[in-house]
Order: C-alpha cells, then structure tokens, then sequence
C-alpha cells in the first residue's frame, strides 16, 4: 500500500518526489516517457526562465535539502562561477539540467510506464500501469492519487495539421531555416523567442519573417515587486475561496501576469531590428490585432486573419507557420468515472489543499498539480509556487506538517 502515487513526471511532480524523499510516505510516480524531459522543442539556444533559481524544486520549502539548484551546481562544480555570475535567471538549458540532475536520485520516478486506469475500491485506488516497451501490466494500490499529466499543444481545428507546435520548434528548425518565409503565430513569449531567435540565425538578412499577433500590443511580463504578489501563497488562498463567478472573470484579467513577454526579450528584438538595414526591414512585419481564421496549405501556406478592430479580412501567404497557441489540460480518460465534481468545461472543482472535489465522501484522495487556472488563479502553472502546492500536498497525505507553509509573507492584503 502507497501514500501517493503521481500519474505524470513534469516538474511539478518531480517536485513533489524530491520533497517526499526525506519523509516516511511511500511514493511511487509514472510517466511513459522514456527519461525525464522538459519542453525540447524550447530549449532554445539563451533562453532564460521567467523565475528565480530560488523557485527551483525544493529550497522555498527546504533549503538545506540535497535537491536544491546551489547544491547541483557545487556537485558539477559551478558553485563559484555561478556566484560571479550575480544574476536570479538562469537559462532554460540550465534549468532543465539541473531538473534531469534531481530525477537520476530518485528510486520512485518509473519511466516507460503508462497509468492505464485508476479505480476506487472503497477505501484507497488501484492504479493499473503498462510497461511502454514490452506490454506488462501491474497493478498497484494507493491511499491517494496526484495528476499531474500537464498540458498539450493546443492547435485551432482551423489550421492546417502540417502547422508546427511551438513545441516542435527546436526539433523542426533547420528544416524552417531552408524556407524563404516564416510565418509565427502568437503574442505570447514563446512567439517571441521564436521570432528573436530567427531574427538572429544565420538566414536571418535572406529570411522573410513575419510575426502575427491579435494582441494590439506586445504585454510586458509584470515584474513590479507588489504585483508579483499574486504569485504568493496569501493571494492563491484568497483566490481559491471566490465565488466561481468572481475566479471566472478574475482569470481573464491575468493576460500580463500569465502570458507577457519578458522585458529583456523585447529589448533584444528591438534592438535587432533597430540594427536591420533598409532591405533587410522590408523581409521583417510585426503584424496586431490579426485573428488567425484560418490556415490552409497547398504548394505553400494561405493564412486567413480577420482585424480586430477594423472586421476586414487579411490574408497572407508562406512557407511555414509556427503556431504559438498555448496548451490545453491533458487530461486521463479514466477520470470520467471517478465522480469528480467539474466548475467549468474541463475544469474541475479544487479546493485549497490541491483535493479534486468528488460526489461522493472519501477518505483516500485525488490531487491536481495540473488544471487549475480556474481553482487557484495566474498561479496554477507558475514554477515557482509548484513547491508550496507540494508542501501542502504532503502534508495533507501525511496528516501532519511536514513542511510548514508560509503564509501571510505578502505587504499586499487580498481580503
């Protein structure tokens, strides 16, 4: 018998094995993945985090645990360096390092293996996994259950299937360099690595880019001290207790806080572009308030765009089109029998302790560490409060406090 088993091993659930590897609670946690990885097709070449290396796995809730950043860095003998190097942001490449680092320590992560059901028994949940590579199926039993199954790429049905994910990028991009023109769809910082990125290759002076946006304006990623506080476990507390109607609405108005550009990625594409020469700005358009429709393709790509604010329908032609869409929960299918209570359209009901409200009363528990924009705000998929979620996942499985949570370490009062 498990105290938890964690269906997906992203960061978040990493998270939670490294914090829960110190303590007496049995963990165990699948992905069918063959190794641990984290957004490849981003790791694009000086792209940095939008959080501090503080907000790493563990040291909000543990600093002298043996997971921390500082510590992985001293193992690969970085420690100095890195104290010269006297900046909070460290790149993507770099993160995703030390997050491989911290999953070749634990005996609890189970790659190349597929949850295939989860069932309630009564009193506690018979998870059936599948070996990816020879088809062996098991069945372990749990007090409780995290999912933690993240997010895909959400593509429109109405762009053409040969459209590339932002998550494909890296993986596609020499293939996207032999083209004469490239098309981004997008406004958020994804879109604006890709672009940043392609501005600065080799191509770049002989490349037609083009950069679609329905935004009228690029927003700035919110750095203000004050407004990071929404960021705080004070504020997701406060937001987990508003009315469904008042969380609704409050999500609409977190575009900044969620999906703003960082300040440096936009200083860099202008100044490449303010450095382009005359020909060169003629194969470079910044295109606003352009609702994609529709994308199509034949011998090339026809993109269909309505204004937003003119109503006049737009239309453009290239040779590849990177699709900068967002994600949308990847959620099990063996959920739909699990009597869990739903707030919205694929959003479920969560209350404070990360629960996953059910129908029915139980002692034995589902968590989320996914899908929870509309349960606990601009948080839900912010890296650095993933370790508070954690603290107070364990300490829910373990009935006592393990980790003690801070609370009220906010200037900032929400109530």
């Amino acid at each position: 018998m498990y105290d938890l088993i964690g269906i997906g091993i992203g960061p978040m659930n990493l998270g939670l094995s490294a914090l829960a590897h110190p303590t007496p609670l049995r963990t165990l946690f699948f992905d069918e993945s063959e190794q641990f990885s984290w957004h490849p097709g981003m790791m694009i070449k000086d792209s940095m985090m939008q959080t501090s290396f503080i907000s790493d796995l563990v040291t909000l809730a543990d600093p002298t645990s043996s997971f921390t950043y500082l510590n992985y860095l001293r193992s690969i003998n970085r420690l100095h360096t890195f104290y010269f190097y006297e900046k909070l942001l460290i790149s993507r490449q770099e993160y995703n390092s030390y997050l491989k680092w911290v999953a070749t320590q634990l005996d609890d992560l189970c790659f190349s293996t597929r949850v295939i059901d989860v069932q309630d028994t009564g009193d506690s949940y018979e998870v059936l996994v599948e070996d990816v590579k020879t088809g062996e199926r098991k069945t372990y039993e749990t007090r409780n259950v995290v999912i933690g199954t993240g997010s895909k790429p959400s593509i429109p049905d109405t762009f053409d299937s040969s459209v590339i994910h932002n998550t494909q990028y890296v993986m596609e991009k020499e293939q996207l360099l032999s083209k004469n023109k490239i098309s981004i769809v997008g406004s958020g910082q994804s879109a604006a690595e890709i672009f940043l990125d392609l501005l600065t290759s080799d191509r770049s002076p002989d490349l037609e880019l083009e950069w679609i946006s329905r935004s009228t304006i690029f927003e700035t990623l919110e750095t203000g001290k004050l407004g990071e506080e929404i960021f705080s476990p004070s504020y997701v507390t406060y937001f987990n207790q508003l009315p469904l109607e008042t969380r609704q609405e409050a999500v609409s108005k977190f575009t900044r806080s969620q999906n703003g550009i960082s300040p440096e990625t936009l200083q860099a594409i202008y100044e490449h572009l303010y450095d382009l020469t005359t020909d060169q700005k003629d194969r470079v358009q910044i295109r606003a308030n352009l609702e994609v429709e529709q994308i199509t393709h034949d011998t090339s790509f026809a993109i269909k765009m309505r204004h937003t604010e003119l109503n006049q329908v737009r239309t453009s032609n290239t040779d590849a089109v990177v699709a900068a869409t967002g994600f949308v929960p990847a959620l099990p299918r063996f959920i739909d029998r699990l009597n869990i209570e739903f707030e919205g359209e694929q959003a479920w009901k969560v209350d404070a302790n990360y629960r996953v409200v059910r129908s029915i009363a139980t002692n034995h528990q589902l968590y989320a560490t996914t899908n929870l924009e509309l349960s606990h705000g601009p948080a839900a998929d912010n890296l650095g409060m993933s370790v508070s979620r954690n603290q107070l996942i364990l300490n829910d499985v373990a009935g006592k406090e393990l980790y003690p949570v801070e609370q009220h370490a906010t200037f900032t009062t929400f109530d």
